[in-house]
């Protein structure tokens, strides 16, 4: 089995999160038997009140994965991001349609859960409608973040 270097953190980077090492650590643990996608931080948009926010997406002409920017940020757990990750290489796997078939691969991400309840309780920041700000909060082993 050949094996890869993980990629490293860039000194000069901004952000919280290297977004190659969670691709990296995504594709060889779901992913390995398929070439691995690039992945990139979309484009940031100034809005402060959104009706919806597109987490991820997948263009099947460049064969890419674009996350938002606004997840690049420490209180975002880097399980949540993967999550997304995920999600979009599913899109590169099965298509466009979220299908039964879909919601089945989806639900075997590791963190499924935790994700989906991340994305419920701090959606109404991530719209940009709360201006409370994100703690963190640790409970049995796993970080979960909470509006306070």
């Amino acid at each position: 089995m050949e094996t890869r270097p993980l990629p490293l953190s860039l000194a000069g980077q901004t952000g919280a999160h290297h977004l190659a090492s969670l691709a990296a650590d995504v594709h060889r643990t779901y992913f390995y038997k398929v070439p691995p996608l690039p992945v990139f931080w979309g484009q940031q948009i100034r809005r402060k009140n959104r009706r919806s926010i597109r987490l991820g997406s997948y263009n099947h002409v460049t064969c890419e994965i674009r996350i938002h920017p606004l997840l690049n940020a420490p209180n975002v757990p880097k399980f949540f991001i993967e999550s997304i990750i995920y999600h979009e290489y599913l899109h590169h796997m099965l298509g466009a349609p979220h299908n039964r078939k879909f919601h089945q691969q989806e639900r075997r991400f590791a963190y499924y859960r935790e994700s989906k309840e991340w994305l419920r309780r701090n959606m109404a920041f991530l719209l940009g409608r709360k201006s409370t700000r994100l703690v963190t909060v640790v409970r049995e082993g796993l970080a979960q973040l909470a509006l306070f």
